[in-house]
């Protein structure tokens, strides 16, 4: 049984969910929609944990986007993301490894092999979820919803914190592309963030940024570990962000803030605005997203192509 048969099987989504549509003027195909189905599905054993131990969190970014703008994914999209205070992330972290049963595998920095990104990931490994820059790094490769950290912000720091921080994602980035014996020219052009240091180190060095931030209480959050966006799209009202309320997402009670569109303006501006048809498409360079088959077994059989 895959896992959209499960999916199905246990009601957490109709068989009518999976049929190929058009939104927004972007083909939704079967395929996405056993993306989004599996990421569901995670996304669900995420919230029990949370709600079962009182924990905060809300949706982000992109996922936040789609709830408000098209009352579900963003069409285009194929990801979840998830924010946590840090208090909350690291009561998260102690206890969802024994409460997560098989295929669910959280994916913290450092701790699965060559997984050095800055933020963690719940994974499900019976499914396929590859990046080629990444394809030969030996970690858990499953479709994945992203859990990011909000941490307490100075404005007279932030310019600093951002830009040391950033330099050491893209370092780390660095690193786990040097694992690939055949970089794109985009690739090489990222390796020259890449120094030899421990990754380890790389990541002490970050969350030593990051304790420093969190000395001393502040009115305003930062969302860490994310080098794509500019400072001051990151910066909330700590109010604002735990504020939290309940919304439909597919027949599922999640958690957003409540004064979500303040929160969008705030990293979107105009939020509303559908980027142009021709921009409209995978957001992430994945080179593979099976929802069927189990990511060890699609990188074996990819291997052994290559031999």
């Amino acid at each position: 049984m895959t896992e959209c048969e499960r999916i199905i099987a246990e009601g957490i989504l109709p068989e009518s969910f999976f049929k190929e549509e058009i939104i927004c003027d972007f083909l939704v195909t079967e395929k996405r929609k056993k993306i989004w189905a599996v990421s569901l599905d995670i996304l669900i054993q995420f919230d029990r944990i949370c709600r079962k131990h009182n924990l905060k969190y809300f949706m982000a970014v992109g996922s936040l986007l789609g709830i408000v703008r098209h009352n579900g994914f963003i069409p285009w999209d194929d990801d979840v993301d998830i924010c946590m205070p840090r208090d909350d992330y690291e009561r998260f972290i102690a206890i969802a490894q024994s409460e997560l049963p098989p295929p669910y595998f959280l994916q913290i920095p450092g701790r699965d092999n060559d997984y050095f990104f800055s933020f963690t990931r719940l994974r499900n490994s019976n499914s396929t979820s590859i990046s080629p820059a990444f394809r030969y790094c030996k970690f858990n490769q499953g479709i994945f919803i992203d859990i990011f950290i909000l941490d307490n912000c100075h404005l007279t720091d932030v310019e600093k914190n951002y830009h040391r921080a950033k330099e050491l994602i893209l370092e780390n980035s660095a690193y786990m592309r040097s694992r690939n014996p055949h970089p794109t020219p985009y690739d090489i052009e990222k390796l020259r963030h890449y120094k030899g240091r421990d990754p380890h180190k790389v990541l002490a060095e970050l969350n030593t940024i990051y304790a420093e931030m969190n000395k001393k209480r502040s009115d305003l959050c930062m969302i860490t570990g994310i080098a794509v966006y500019k400072p001051n799209r990151m910066i909330y009202k700590w109010n604002d962000v735990l504020d939290l309320v309940d919304v439909d997402f597919y027949g599922h009670q999640i958690l957003i803030p409540r004064n979500a569109e303040q929160i969008l303006t705030t990293t979107y501006g105009d939020f509303m605005q559908f980027p142009p048809i021709e921009e409209r498409g995978n957001w992430h360079d994945f080179e593979a997203f099976d929802p069927d088959k189990p990511y060890d077994k699609f990188l074996r059989e990819l291997l052994e192509k290559e031999a």
